[in-house]
This record gives C-alpha cells, sequence and structure tokens, in this order.
C-alpha cells in the first residue's frame, strides 16, 4: 500500500472516531475517541493498582486548602435545594459542550503554525521564535514566563530577547516556553464568582504542563515534550470553561449564592472530558486526546497505558502535590514518596520538584 493511501485511511478513521465521538456526546454519554475492538467491551474492568496516589482526593484537598474552606476536602457531602438545580442544569450542559460553541474558547491564531515548527526536525528554536515574535503581546508574554524562577535559575542574566531565549533556554525549552505563553491568553479568567480559583488554576495549570513535558522528554519520543506541555495547559483551560458555564448558570437564578462545593464537583467530574472536547475541536493530535482519556475520573487508579499518558498523569500529581507543600498541607518528603510512585528516578524528581515550588511561577 502506498503511502497516500495508508494517510488516506487514517484521516478516515481519524474523522470516523470524531464523528461517533460528537454522535455519542449528544445522547450524553462520553466514549473513547479511540474505537476499540468488540472484545474488550466483555472484558473486566481493570482493577484499581493500591501502590498508584489517587489525584481526585489530593485535588479535593486542594480546593479546600487553596478557598479555606475544609468541607471542601470531602466529595460525599450532600449538594441540595436549588444548589442541586445548579449542579444538575450545568452538569446537564457540560455532558453536551460539543453542541454549545459558546463556551468553547478559541483556538489561538499561531498554534499551528507552533505545532508544524515543532513537529519539523530541521525546525530550530529561532524558526519558533520568529513565530512568536508575529504577535508583539504573545513576545512579552513568552519573556516575563521565560524570565519567571520556574524557567530561569538564580543568578542568571535576564531573558531580554526572543533569540537569549533561545541561547539560554535551548530549543525545548523555547518550545516549551512558547507553548506556555501561546495558551496564557486562552486560559485568562478574571475572578468573578469565586475571586481566588482563577488564579489557582494557572498556576496549577503552570506546573503541571512544566512536569508532564519534563517527564515526555525523558521517556517520550521527540515531540512528546511539546504535546504534554499543552496537555497540562488543556487540563487547566478545561477547568475554566467548567467555572465559566457554572457562572452563566447561576445567572439564571436570581438570589442564589455561589456555593464552591457545586464548582468542586463540576470540576472533578468534567474538567478533563472538557479538555477533551477542546482538543477535538482545535483538531490536535489523536495521541493528544488518547493521553486525555486515560485521566478520566473512573481511572485514576489504573496506570495509563501511554507514554503521553503517564507524563500528563504525573505532571497532573507534581502540581497537586507542590500546591498543597506550599501550603502546609503536605511535607516535601511525603509529596516526593507520592512522586516516586509514578517515577523512580529520585534525582529526576528532586530536580523537578525545585522547580516546582518555586514562589511564584509566572513572576
Amino acid at each position: 500500500m502506498t503511502p497516500a493511501l495508508l494517510l488516506l485511511g487514517f484521516v478516515l478513521l481519524l474523522v470516523g472516531g470524531t464523528w461517533a465521538w460528537a454522535r455519542h456526546r449528544r445522547t450524553g454519554k462520553a466514549i473513547a475517541v479511540v474505537a476499540t475492538a468488540p472484545a474488550a467491551s466483555a472484558a473486566a474492568p481493570a482493577k484499581p493498582d493500591a501502590t498508584l496516589p489517587r489525584l481526585r482526593p489530593l485535588m479535593r484537598r486542594l480546593y479546600a486548602a487553596t478557598l479555606h474552606q475544609p468541607e471542601l476536602a470531602d466529595a460525599t457531602r450532600p449538594i441540595e435545594g436549588l444548589q442541586a438545580q445548579v449542579l444538575h442544569q450545568a452538569d446537564s450542559l457540560l455532558d453536551c459542550l460539543d453542541l454549545q460553541p459558546q463556551y468553547m474558547p478559541r483556538r489561538p491564531n499561531l498554534l499551528p503554525q507552533l505545532m508544524r515548527a515543532v513537529n519539523d526536525p530541521d525546525a530550530g528554536g529561532r524558526e519558533i521564535a520568529a513565530i512568536i515574535a508575529q504577535d508583539p503581546a504573545l513576545a512579552t508574554n513568552l519573556l516575563r514566563i521565560a524570565n519567571s524562577a520556574l524557567y530561569r535559575a538564580a543568578g542568571a542574566a535576564p531573558v531580554d530577547t526572543l533569540e537569549r531565549g533561545v541561547a539560554l533556554i535551548g530549543t525545548d525549552g523555547i518550545r516549551r516556553i512558547a507553548a506556555t505563553a501561546l495558551m496564557q491568553p486562552v486560559l485568562s479568567l478574571d475572578g468573578g464568582m469565586f475571586a481566588q480559583l482563577p488564579a489557582a488554576i494557572w498556576h496549577y495549570a503552570l506546573r503541571a504542563a512544566t512536569a508532564a513535558a519534563d517527564h515526555a522528554a525523558r521517556h517520550g519520543r521527540g515531540d512528546d515534550a511539546l504535546s504534554a506541555q499543552l496537555l497540562g495547559l488543556l487540563q487547566g483551560l478545561g477547568a475554566v470553561v467548567v467555572l465559566r458555564v457554572l457562572q452563566e448558570t447561576y445567572a439564571r437564578h436570581d438570589g442564589a449564592a455561589p456555593d464552591l462545593a457545586v464548582a468542586a464537583a463540576l470540576l472533578d467530574r468534567h474538567t478533563i472530558n472538557t479538555a477533551r472536547t477542546v482538543t477535538a475541536g482545535w483538531d490536535l493530535p489523536l495521541p493528544m486526546a488518547e493521553a486525555l482519556m486515560e485521566q478520566r475520573p473512573q481511572r485514576d487508579g489504573l496506570a495509563p497505558a501511554t507514554a503521553l499518558g503517564t507524563a500528563l498523569r504525573y505532571g497532573r500529581l507534581a502540581a497537586a502535590l507542590a500546591a498543597l507543600a506550599r501550603l502546609g498541607q503536605m511535607s516535601d518528603a511525603d509529596a516526593l514518596a507520592q512522586l516516586a510512585a509514578l517515577e523512580p528516578d529520585a534525582q529526576a524528581n528532586a530536580r523537578l520538584w525545585t522547580r516546582l515550588r518555586a514562589e511564584t511561577p509566572t513572576d
């Protein structure tokens, strides 16, 4: 079979899978983007691995500590009355988000160019910097992130030009920073209903993206680091979309005081599926959708099957642990012990931990 026919077959498979997913979403049922063999549906469900840390309880603890409401750590706490109505309505909207284009963020204009460049083995950091330079605001944002404690070593000279960023950070580093800077405007969310949540979401997403890219660079293929970086940011974007839907739902109920327990429940249920909807809408590579499928709440205790899925799980776990440690809810030793369940390289974990514990990731 010729390469052209193989490519055509892949495209048809991708289109068919996306159409099937959208069709099933209209019925309110979540399904995988990639079709599975009929025999797989009859197989017994995989059993959780008791050695793997659970992300859902950690995220609940993080909500509780960030918002100074200890009761948010309890996912079994009932939601009743008007709050239950709001939860149900927002839940229904998020279940068919692909049919609600008004909630979906637009793809950053430069994202296709960036994805093509980073997948081109002949493209260098200067070419990627030239893409970013097309948007002055984006270039300024990139330099600000490049100079943050998360990326620039203490005592190092400031990064004052995109070209200097390439020289100091290297091609892989500038690719990751470019991806972060490209996504940050899309991730923006004003305080609005929950005040502290937007900044917390962005800080968490940035750390998750950094940790996922670090893991993928050491264990994945050449382009996995950028994909992992984007996925870490996209799950933050998924959380932003969930909160926007909730804000508009509350707006339809005069006098209904926002309840953070409702927000926590929706973030728990819908963040990953919403990120997956965005990934499909932006025509991002299929392996990214597969990696997100491996993060669904019902797979919290299961090890991801793909390298990219493992990198994203590691990034999400590392970001949650770092945030809890900064808030005094967990010791560094306990956090690193949990990271070791996904990554046995203690030295790599320690190096990453120093970066994630930087006081303010975007300053």
